[in-house]
């Protein structure tokens, strides 16, 4: 499914009228009786909600889908509903034509902030508040007195649902803004891009996507470059293995990892990519921590690497292997940067996390870094600011765009991790993975991320291909590992891997 920005939504919204010759008018009709529907069903288990109900409705289109909605819950036996008119009564369009319709219906109306006391009250006694106060086109933040009513809402003890988006959400969404914390998001027709800013996130409790009546020639368009990322994508990016193959067939990873003090990282890297099918895994060892990994790792070949002197090239023979990993716990001595280096020119496909982020930063410093579209970068948003040279707080503002650069910069895949993670191509394609889960942020995630990523491309897939693949397994083993066991530890992910792709 796309993903799309406020004024992408808006193109297809006046494409459908003008191409399709289908009214503004019908549309918000849809959108309010597909969202009640929507609503009843995955919010209230199919039942009509019981309790008091409130439909706040600003004077835009979102106010309008909200008064659609609440007709048709008078329609189907709603006894106790009313309806907030924020910000003054709709005075031409769609929304006024839908409030004439409501009060011909006899619908309760009260008006903010003229009847803010009354209001109050029947807020506290709500069952739930339907929010459609504001929607996409909202610029900038919201100000008394549809502020003072966001906080309103928000301290009623009612759930929430966000029509469209909760209000105050926006583009360009602030995380100092108010806005509607909602339970449930009905969003309309497609999901919106300011749904999964981070700091926005939070807010939007469950996404729910309304099907509107757009033409599937506009919403399927394949110059939207934005999709959503599902947690079974995986499942057609493994290839088929065939049953007479051999672990020389099946891809062979070499993998640069580990240090003092961070030999975890490099076990679970290089066992979690030995895990996704690979016929082969070798991890490198400085000689510091040889004993120690090859003790632990006995389906890893562990290699002792001298690897703080690199003159010699020619010591290590990378022919036999079909991908690389670079990085996690990989420290930053002397000498790794001219090892990076080295590896990025033997034409082999790989990834990038943790301390090789690091170090390819430094490298860039020096001169243009160009990957060739061979290479996935795995960076957090810190990382992501040192090889990008955009402050934590710009890319957390608004991920997305400095994702793209980022990656058509440097030829290279990025995936920018975060409880929504965003996987960028150099062709300009995004796609972004929704469902947070808190018990994935532990430490050694993102190295198992890592070597699920790295055994999809050495395996034999592209670096596009591979980091899809290695995100939405992670996003499902994230989601097994909770269901069976509650907060988990970053090694529950590895036994889990073998089941899931078996």
């Amino acid at each position: 499914m796309k993903v799309v920005s406020s004024e992408a939504m808006a193109t297809i919204d006046r494409r459908a009228q003008d191409e399709f010759a289908i009214s503004s008018q019908l549309l918000m009709e849809d959108a309010g009786l597909a969202g009640w529907e929507l609503f009843v069903r995955r919010a209230c288990a199919g039942r009509l909600p019981r309790g008091p109900l409130v439909f706040v409705a600003g004077k835009g289109n979102n106010g309008g889908d909200a008064m659609v909605m609440a007709r048709r819950a008078l329609g189907q036996g709603a006894q106790d509903l009313l309806i907030v008119l924020a910000g003054g009564l709709p005075r031409e369009g769609n929304p006024a034509q839908m409030l004439a319709i409501c009060e011909a219906y006899g619908t309760p109306l009260l008006s903010w902030p003229e009847d803010r006391e009354k209001i109050l009250i029947r807020l506290r006694k709500a069952s739930w508040i339907l929010d459609g106060i504001a929607g996409t086109g909202l610029r900038g933040a919201l100000r008394p007195p549809l502020s003072d009513l966001v906080s309103a809402v928000n301290d009623a003890r009612a759930k929430k649902a966000a029509i469209d988006v909760p209000s105050g959400v926006s583009d360009s969404f602030d995380a100092s803004w108010p806005a509607v914390r909602a339970d449930v998001t009905l969003t309309m027709g497609l999901p919106k891009l300011c749904l999964y800013l981070p700091h926005a996130r939070a807010l939007c409790g469950r996404v729910l996507v309304v099907p509107v009546g757009f033409p599937p020639a506009l919403v399927n368009d394949p110059s939207i470059p934005g999709e959503m990322l599902s947690f079974t994508a995986w499942r057609k990016l493994a290839k088929p293995v065939p049953p007479d193959t051999h672990k020389n067939r099946r891809g062979h990873l070499a993998v640069f990892a580990g240090s003092l003090g961070t030999t975890g990282a490099a076990w679970l890297s290089a066992t979690a990519a030995a895990r996704s099918r690979l016929g082969l895994v070798s991890l490198f060892a400085g000689r510091d921590v040889y004993p120690i990994l090859a003790e632990k790792a006995t389906s890893v070949m562990v290699k002792p690497w001298d690897e703080p002197h690199p003159p010699d090239w020619g010591g290590l023979d990378l022919s036999q292997y079909t991908g690389l990993l670079v990085g996690p716990g990989w420290g930053l001595a002397d000498g790794r940067e001219r090892w990076l280096e080295h590896l990025l020119t033997q034409n082999l496909p790989g990834t990038i996390d943790a301390d090789g982020i690091t170090l390819l930063s430094r490298i860039s410093k020096r001169g243009r870094v160009a990957l060739g579209g061979r290479w996935v970068l795995t960076p957090h948003p810190g990382e992501f600011a040192r090889i990008s040279g955009v402050s934590r707080d710009d890319v957390l503002r608004d991920p997305v765009p400095h994702t793209r650069e980022l990656s058509a910069r440097l030829e290279a895949v990025v995936v920018l991790k975060g409880h929504c993670t965003i996987v960028a191509s150099p062709s300009g394609s995004f796609w972004i993975i929704d469902g947070p889960n808190a018990a994935l942020a532990t430490a050694g995630s993102g190295d198992v991320l890592a070597g699920l990523i790295a055994a999809g491309i050495a395996g034999g897939l592209s670096a596009t291909e591979g980091a899809l693949f290695g995100v939405s397994l992670h996003a499902c083993l994230g989601r097994a590992a909770w269901r069976r066991l509650g907060w988990f530890l970053a090694e529950d992910l590895v036994p889990l891997i073998s089941r899931v792709l078996g």
